[in-house]
C-alpha cells in the first residue's frame, strides 16, 4: 500500500470519526442532553473548533442553524481531497482527480439549490392559482422552513424580478431562475464527463 497508501486510510479514518462525532452532537442537541455528562463535555470540545466559527460566519436561516451541515459537507470534501491527493499523488491524474471532486461538489449544491427555486415557483404558483380562484392561500409564509426557501432563493431571484415580466400576475422570475440554473447544470455535468473521460479510457487500455 506504501506511505501515502497508510496515510490516506488513517486520513479517511479520523475524518470519517469527526464527522460521527459532529452527527451525534446535532441529534443529542434534539433530546436536551445533560451538559455535566462526560461524554457531551468532550463532544462539545472536541466539535466546537469547527461549529464555533462556521456559526459566527454563517448565521441561523429562519431558526435553522446550517452550521452542522455546512461542516460536514466541508470535512467531506476535506477528506476526498486530501485523499486523492494521498493516493494520485501531483500527478495530472491526481489533480484531475481534485479537480473532479470539486467541480463535482458544485455539481451536487447547484442541483440542490435548483430544487429549492422549483419549490419556490411552486409556492408561487401555488399563490397564484388560489388567488385566482377566489381562495385564501394555505401556504404558511412564517413557517421555518418556508421562510428558508425562500431566503435562499432571494439572490437568485431579485435581479431577475427587475426585467422578467409577470404573466397575468404571476411571478415567473423562481421559475426562470431555475431553468439558467439547469443550463449552467448541463454546462458542468458536460466538463465533469470530459474530465472523467481520460480516466476511462486508461482503464480501458
Amino acid at each position: 500500500m506504501g506511505i501515502a497508501g497508510s496515510t490516506a486510510t488513517l486520513v479517511e479514518f479520523i475524518l470519517g470519526l469527526y464527522v460521527w462525532m459532529i452527527v451525534l452532537r446535532v441529534l443529542l442537541s434534539w433530546v436536551n442532553p445533560d451538559p455535566n455528562n462526560p461524554i457531551i463535555q468532550m463532544l462539545v470540545r472536541a466539535t466546537d473548533p469547527v461549529l464555533v466559527p462556521m456559526q459566527r460566519v454563517i448565521p441561523p436561516i429562519a431558526g435553522l442553524d446550517l452550521s452542522p451541515i455546512i461542516a460536514l459537507f466541508a470535512i467531506q470534501m476535506v477528506e476526498r481531497l486530501l485523499v486523492t491527493l494521498l493516493r494520485g499523488g501531483m500527478s495530472g491524474g491526481g489533480l484531475s482527480g481534485i479537480l473532479t471532486e470539486l467541480l463535482g461538489a458544485v455539481h451536487l449544491l447547484g442541483t440542490l439549490y435548483l430544487l429549492l427555486l422549483f419549490v419556490r415557483g411552486g409556492f408561487h404558483v401555488h399563490s397564484w392559482y388560489t388567488f385566482r380562484q377566489g381562495k385564501r392561500s394555505a401556504l404558511n409564509l412564517n413557517h421555518p422552513l418556508t421562510l428558508f426557501v425562500f431566503r435562499v432563493t432571494e439572490p437568485a431571484v431579485r435581479p431577475l424580478r427587475q426585467w422578467v415580466p409577470t404573466i397575468s400576475r404571476l411571478d415567473v422570475s423562481p421559475l426562470v431562475a431555475a431553468f439558467i440554473c439547469m443550463f449552467l447544470l448541463s454546462i458542468l455535468q458536460d466538463l465533469l464527463f470530459g474530465l472523467a473521460m481520460p480516466g476511462m479510457g486508461a482503464v480501458m487500455r
